[in-house]
């Protein structure tokens, strides 16, 4: 369950591992690791939008695999603005005994990775038949935006509740909306000045859960109440851009780096950006969350620039400031940077959490947070989200995303076979798109020792003793293509003399196979559900030299597959001891977010290509 003020809720550790646990058909009941007897969450808020919230929920354990889990929890909070109390911490035991968390089973601590402080509670002597019981009041003195208050709170389908209760208590001046998705209302009411809701769920038989999938709608998917009061989109976009755009000013500093970073580039406003979006995305460190309570304004810009970090809110002011240095009109601009592709009606802040920007006269969105990305492009993540614009607002804006073609992988192999099977040979991969971006991202760090080492990581999970190199393309050189070639050495790639077989399979990673297309033969599809997809187009090209005493005893046969948005082909040939092998997939999907009788239709076709995929040539 989630909640957008506290980052790590209650049930973090236990509802999360047991989410797999709990898989049933909706037509009987479960046979459950663990139920939520009790979850119930209280929101008292105060004019200025800060507020109180008092949650209270109680876990039973049902078999021994659950209790590991079931014996922690943890609260985030944020240390300056926030003060949580337990006012209820023990274990019922299965005979009525109630053994209450001493006070070593608490510990208070900063988490390094949040940014928040995070209180852990251990529960003591918890067992199978046990119940774990926690109550506590967080008090909020400084609201997220000044005057506003909103909520997400979010409960997967998947998981076993008897009773949840949330209720909202505000001042009735305040202006509010909300929405319930599965929810029942129990109450509604006006009285003293104050404007109470109250919804109530539960979900004593859960649905099947299914394997973890992106979703272009992940709220939809979930049982919850939205509740705002903020009127619109638009709203939010100005609660965050009003105090950020004054932010965005161009200081000495500034206007000094700007015309340094650019004094060598052509004075066009396209490549006065590109070296301005480079400076920053290379030089300016990412220290991660972004927005969060007590942080929705950009520390200044000077700072910024001393500091050499920022988070994304940072990142999009400075570059916002370095564009104006240089005459050219920008904006800031808030998505979602997880999987939902869709805003709910109800504006909620918890479901904007990136900041990029919006340069209007050049139409594009740049996000310098994705130190390998280039000029142009966005993360897979940013693509086809909605936007709000923190200057100019219009309802309907979304980030493009990659256009079909674009992502692009071709990789060429040459094994050299000896007497022995043992073989050595090189692999190449050129990238393009987001295949490229990829790459540069996981390659990047590695040194010519951890490279050496990821080579033969490679062959020993094969089951083979390999070893090798690798050269890869500068990873500061910000280019929509990138590329490496590995050379390598196998002691026994094959069993020599014959007989025996092997299959056509990449000698090294790469970042595109054909073999993740044809993987979606094995999918689960939910009729239900729309899924993040996107496209893409992999070639792969071996040639083998085979030693004298290995003859092609069966050679696979040729295929093409074709469908109206997807083809497939191979060829084999075989000659003068030289077997050649191409293989292409050619993905024209149109992201960023498909359809249930898209990701049907991929899985029949991928199915007609898994026999040549995984074909044996037979040898003597």
């Amino acid at each position: 369950m989630k909640s957008n003020h506290l980052q790590a809720m209650a049930l973090v550790v236990a509802l999360t591992w047991s989410g797999a646990t709990w898989a049933a058909d909706t037509a009987q009941t479960p046979s459950l690791a663990s139920r939520v007897t009790h979850y119930a969450a209280n929101y008292t808020v105060n004019p200025d939008g800060s507020h109180r919230e008092d949650r209270a929920w109680s876990m039973a354990v049902l078999k021994p695999e659950m209790v590991a889990g079931a014996s922690r929890t943890s609260v985030s909070y944020d240390r300056q603005l926030q003060k949580v109390t337990v006012t209820e911490a023990y274990t019922r035991k299965a005979d009525g005994r109630r053994l209450k968390v001493p006070k070593a089973g608490f510990k208070d601590a900063p988490d390094t990775t949040s940014g928040l402080q995070d209180l852990s509670i251990v529960f003591p002597d918890v067992a199978v038949g046990d119940t774990v019981v926690l109550a506590y009041r967080v008090t909020t003195s400084k609201p997220l935006f000044a005057g506003q208050f909103s909520i997400n709170e979010s409960f997967p389908k998947t998981d076993a509740y008897d009773d949840v209760r949330i209720k909202i208590d505000v001042p009735a001046s305040m202006w509010s909306q909300d929405q319930a998705r599965g929810f029942r209302e129990v109450k509604r009411a006006e009285k003293a000045g104050r404007k109470v809701v109250e919804w109530a769920w539960d979900n004593p038989q859960p649905l099947k859960s299914a394997p973890p999938k992106l979703s272009g709608h992940e709220l939809e998917e979930e049982a919850g109440v939205l509740f705002s009061t903020f009127r619109n989109q638009g709203d939010l976009a100005k609660a965050y851009g009003v105090p950020a755009q004054a932010k965005a000013i161009v200081t000495p500093k500034v206007r000094q780096l700007a015309e340094q970073i650019t004094q060598d580039v052509k004075q066009a406003p396209r490549e006065v950006a590109k070296a301005l979006y480079d400076w920053v995305t290379l030089n300016i460190g990412n220290t991660g969350p972004c927005l969060r309570l007590g942080s929705v304004v950009p520390h200044d810009v000077d700072a910024i620039l001393d500091k050499r970090t920022g988070d994304c809110k940072d990142h999009a002011t400075l570059l916002q400031a370095l564009l104006k240095a240089k005459g050219i009109a920008s904006t800031q601009a808030l998505i979602n940077a997880g999987t939902a592709y869709s805003l709910p009606k109800v504006p909620v802040a918890s479901l904007v959490n990136q900041v990029i920007n919006h340069i209007p006269s050049l139409d594009l969105y740049l996000d310098t947070t994705a130190d390998s990305v280039p000029f142009g492009m966005l993360p897979f993540a940013d693509e086809g989200k909605p936007v709000l614009l923190a200057d100019g607002h219009k309802d309907g804006l979304k980030t493009p995303v990659s256009p079909v073609g674009f992502n692009q992988q071709v990789m060429k192999t040459e094994v050299i076979v000896q007497a022995d099977g043992s073989a050595s040979g090189t692999v190449d991969v050129a990238l393009r798109g987001l295949f490229a971006v990829n790459a540069r991202m996981r390659l990047r760090q590695l040194t010519q020792v951890q490279s050496a080492d990821m080579v033969k990581t490679f062959f020993e999970s094969g089951g083979q003793k390999g070893s090798g190199s690798m050269v890869k393309d500068n990873a500061r050189a910000l280019r929509d293509t990138y590329g490496y070639r590995t050379q390598f050495k196998v002691d026994q790639w094959v069993k020599l003399p014959g007989p025996g077989s092997f299959t056509i399979t990449p000698m090294f990673y790469s970042e595109s196979p054909v073999a993740d297309y044809v993987a979606a033969a094995s999918q689960v599809v939910d009729e239900a559900v729309e899924t993040a997809c996107s496209s893409g187009h992999s070639i792969e090209e071996y040639r083998y030299q085979l030693p004298a005493n290995m003859r092609i005893d069966q050679l696979p046969k040729d295929v093409k597959l074709d469908s109206d948005k997807l083809s497939y082909s191979a060829t084999y040939q075989f000659k003068e001891q030289v077997l050649t092998v191409k293989r292409v997939f050619d993905d024209r999907t149109v992201g960023n977010v498909c359809t249930p009788a898209h990701a049907q239709a991929y899985k029949d076709f991928a199915a007609q290509a898994v026999p040549d995929s995984t074909v044996q040539v037979v040898f003597k």
